[in-house]
């Protein structure tokens, strides 16, 4: 059932932008809309605005679609075929700052980023003797969290952004220079501690998809793995200790699902294994975002599918996923599962919406084809943005199955070749009847921990990011992988996207981030 999608519906309140201007502004009220005088009165008041504060993560300029353009595009596993330099040119370093799909996806961020800062300034101060303070504090606990959760995209796919705490009250307090990224990542943190502080365990289920205190604990065990790699600090011991928090609630509150495919499918969404997921609907085909109603639909699914069964040009991957998970086999002499769930290959069973995959490539029977987020339900012969068969599969942002392995890369850069990140790492295996690993020094751990993010968690956003923050990119997205997509492949200087230039052009205080001048 898909529960708690109705979040999205909400009206994205426009008193979110500017609440106080001059007196003549102020004084010309338009009766068609909410506005700081009437609203902020009650606890529903402070519901609603929260759900419009999520309300940007889901549109087709967020995780809805262009997200997946910055995210799985960008790694050396995907093989994008040009299409009018739209759904490419972040995947192959030709992105310039004037690319629209990029001005999309930026401006979701601070849409969520401004609700949260207004959340967080006026629900303290709602006079309601109905609106208690553990409602109050869940709803302040999911401000911090969203407001983190945006600042970590934008800090690790930008790096140079500006800081902004407060709802802004005059144009000119919103043209700010881009903050050192160490204050970035110190406001995540704080954010994430007092998320952690404020939200439940759980949601009822009339609320599932609502940001969580494991939701909050897994992102901060993120943010000091990546700040690791990014930033080189050593601080993998605090990582570890986040992730540690959440495996203590195996069981409980989080475990791994039966099936690694448990994970994937609009029937099995915000399961046991599930941290934080972009809640997706099928509610209209409407291009644009944070409209109620409209367009939540999953629109990335076109973007990842092959050619011929897509609006678009079409994916394909490149061959060494196949190889890498054919590279093993399971403890009854068969193929990793997982496999089935990531990729569609010329193998017996394996099919490309309702057909088989040597129908649908009778010609290129050595392509590889993304399976891992495409909707293959009974009468479904391809994506479609919107009608009854448009996508409504949920996006993964953190799982049980990442904190694992997070928790044993962690942990083996705190405690080399510690045996508490080989049993994290071989529990993940375990699920999916692969043999257990062994290792004899850091090295090798390190490695085998790389691979398994490849076989357990592909497509799911944060190949590109992982190998940024290894220091792989420059050795790895070359120009073979990337046959099909023509252009320049790796460009040194480019491995964060540009600011927008709308941006730099409009706040003289705003420098264009190095590699695009």
């Amino acid at each position: 059932m898909k529960i708690y999608k109705k979040i999205f519906f909400a009206l994205a309140f426009s008193l979110f932008a500017i609440t106080s201007c001059n007196e003549d502004l102020l004084e010309v009220q338009d009766q068609n809309r909410l506005n700081p005088d009437v609203f902020w009165r009650s606890g529903d008041d402070a519901q609603r605005a929260v759900i419009g504060a999520y309300s940007p993560l889901v549109g087709v300029h967020s995780w809805g679609r262009m997200m997946i353009l910055h995210t799985v595009y960008r790694s050396d596993a995907t093989n994008p075929i040009p299409f009018q330099g739209v759904t490419t040119d972040a995947a192959n370093f030709s992105i310039e700052p004037t690319f629209g799909r990029l001005q999309e996806a930026w401006g979701e961020f601070w849409k969520t980023i401004l609700r949260a800062n207004t959340l967080l300034v006026q629900v303290p101060n709602i006079e309601d003797s109905t609106f208690s303070d553990t409602e109050r504090n869940q709803i302040l606990g999911e401000a911090h969290f969203l407001r983190a959760f945006q600042y970590f995209y934008l800090v690790t796919m930008f790096r140079n952004v500006p800081l902004i705490t407060e709802p802004a009250a005059t144009i000119a307090e919103i043209k700010n220079p881009p903050a050192e990224p160490e204050v970035i990542w110190q406001q995540i943190i704080s954010d994430l501690k007092m998320a952690q502080s404020l939200l439940p365990e759980q949601w009822d289920e009339d609320n599932l998809g609502r940001a969580t205190w494991g939701a909050a604990t897994g992102l901060l065990g993120k943010t000091h793995l990546y700040r690791s790699g990014l930033e080189n600090v050593d601080e993998y011991a605090l990582a570890a200790a986040e992730f540690q928090k959440i495996m203590a609630k195996e069981g409980s509150l989080y475990n791994l699902m039966p099936q690694h495919a448990d994970n994937f499918g609009s029937d099995k969404e915000n399961n046991m294994e599930s941290l934080f997921e972009i809640q997706m609907d099928n509610n209209g085909s409407a291009w644009g975002s944070d409209n109620a109603g409209s367009n939540h639909t999953a629109a990335f699914e076109s973007d990842l599918s092959p050619p011929g069964f897509t609006s678009q040009s079409g994916m394909w991957v490149n061959t060494w996923v196949k190889d890498a998970f054919l590279a093993e086999q399971t403890t009854d002499a068969t193929i990793d599962p997982r496999a089935f769930n990531t990729i569609a290959w010329n193998e017996e069973g394996v099919m490309m919406y309702e057909n088989t995959f040597q129908e649908a490539f009778p010609a290129n029977l050595d392509a590889v084809a993304i399976r891992k987020y495409l909707d293959f339900r009974t009468g479904k012969d391809q994506p479609q943005f919107g009608g009854p068969n448009a996508s409504v599969i949920n996006f993964r942002i953190m799982r049980y199955a990442d904190i694992l392995l997070m928790y044993a890369e962690a942990q083996n850069e705190a405690v080399p070749n510690s045996p508490l990140a080989l049993e994290a790492l071989n529990k993940v295996r375990a699920r999916s009847s692969m043999p257990l690993k062994t290792a004899s020094d850091q090295a090798t751990l390190r490695q085998q921990i790389r691979d398994e993010r490849v076989l357990e968690l592909l497509f799911e956003g944060d190949r590109y990011h992982d190998l940024l923050r290894w220091g792989m990119i420059p050795d790895v997205i070359t120009n073979e992988l990337k046959s099909n997509m023509g252009g320049s492949q790796y460009r040194q200087g480019r491995e964060y996207l540009p600011i927008p230039q709308v941006e730099v052009d409009t706040n003289p205080l705003y420098p264009q981030n190095p590699g695009y001048n």
